[in-house]
């Protein structure tokens, strides 16, 4: 996280023993951070701990990465080691411990280190070459291994969320800058929206604020000493807002996923004509022998109630619409969406006497002379034949 925002007019004093000027800051924070320790005196057994204690807030305050590392190749030129300076001052900022670029700058002042901090600063001077050789072997493999590869939408989503990460760290520096006071202006979810982050990637953004917020309420809670002790500087009231704010972006997450679910549009159904529904339906166009004639079977889609006649086992079959499914249709070589209940099939004893009163009357007339036939009503399983005429169709 980044460090809240200094004021680096730095004016210089008079030199001390090894020829580098202490910086001086302007502010009222000096008050209680007082000014930078200049090692004339060596500090007693008994007070080395606080003192290099209250050096480490002070560096902390004021100072981030960038110039850490400025200071550890400072302190190497000092000793006289140019060479390492040139291999490790390519090297990230990242990369540089921010406690051993403290104890340098602290011996360049005049502090005497002592012989296991002088090793671990040159532990970390050793791993900074390392891993500079490391990477300007393996430069050029990385190199042709990006052109190749080429760039992907995943790639551009990633992208898109780390800045978006990163602008939500900026609002948060922002938010100390001005005191870690809560309002309203601070809105995670008005960053979201505007970089119209992608619902997949924002469970990345929450662990990383979950990780915050863990961390957030150690500090308060009290139950680690020493990340309390890195965050000493801020109030008690100061740190329950850090906890606000990190429970607020973490929030924010959920709420946005909410709303671009919300407005996430519906699928349009892709629109089949009845013709092309129809178009594997099994039927029979007509019927001489009893002056039949079929309606197409296009007109079975969306139906409410459809008379079919099976020439051949001389059944009239009487299809009524399911209430759930609204309307019939046509599935394949299959009538579907039938109520199984009042859809039934009767044998017809006299099909030609039968099927002329059938077909001459109306609706009504036409259901209730179906209910008269007096033979067996059995179940109709929907599937088409080519011996099926289609009667009338509403």
């Amino acid at each position: 996280m980044t460090t809240v925002q200094k004021t680096k007019t730095a004016v210089k004093k008079p030199a001390v023993s090894t020829g580098i000027k202490p910086y001086v800051f302007r502010g009222a924070e000096t008050r209680h951070l007082g000014e930078e320790a200049s090692w004339t005196t060596q500090p007693t057994e008994k007070t080395r701990a606080s003192e290099l204690s209250k050096a480490f807030t002070w560096y902390n305050y004021y100072f981030d990465k960038k110039e850490a590392k400025i200071m550890l190749l400072q302190w190497l030129e000092h000793c006289g080691r140019k060479d390492e300076v040139k291999l490790i001052k390519g090297a990230s900022d990242s990369e540089y411990s921010l406690t051993h670029c403290w104890l340098a700058r602290m011996n360049t002042m005049g502090l005497e280190l002592r012989e296991s901090e002088l090793a671990a600063i040159n532990n970390v001077v050793t791993g900074l070459k390392y891993s500079k050789q490391e990477a300007t072997q393996t430069a050029g493999e990385i190199a042709d291994e990006a052109a190749a590869k080429k760039v992907t939408i995943q790639d551009r989503l990633r992208e898109k969320v780390v800045e978006c990460a990163s602008e939500i760290d900026g609002l948060f520096d922002t938010f100390v800058k001005e005191g870690a006071k809560m309002s309203a202006s601070y809105k995670p979810i008005a960053l979201l929206r505007g970089m119209n982050v992608v619902p997949q990637m924002v469970g990345y953004i929450s662990d990383i604020w979950k990780k915050e917020l863990a961390e957030f309420e150690a500090v308060v809670d009290g139950s680690d000493k020493e990340l309390a002790e890195g965050y000493d500087k801020y109030t008690k009231t100061q740190m329950k807002n850090f906890v606000k704010f990190a429970e607020q972006v973490i929030s924010d997450c959920q709420s946005y996923l909410q709303v671009k679910k919300s407005e996430r549009k519906p699928r349009a159904k892709k629109i089949v004509s009845p013709e092309k529904q129809a178009m594997r339906f099994k039927y029979l166009k007509e019927f001489p022998e009893l002056k039949l004639k079929s309606e197409p079977p296009s007109k079975l889609v969306a139906a409410q109630e459809v008379f079919l006649y099976d020439v051949q086992k001389r059944k009239v079959i009487y299809v009524v619409a399911d209430l759930n499914a609204g309307s019939l249709t046509i599935k394949g070589t299959s009538i579907v969406g039938f109520d199984e209940r009042k859809t039934v099939m009767k044998t017809l004893r006299n099909p030609t006497e039968q099927l002329k009163v059938l077909m001459s009357s109306g609706k009504p007339a036409m259901r209730k002379y179906f209910d008269e036939i007096t033979t067996v009503a059995i179940k109709f399983s929907g599937r088409s034949n080519e011996n099926l005429v289609i009667l009338k169709v509403w």
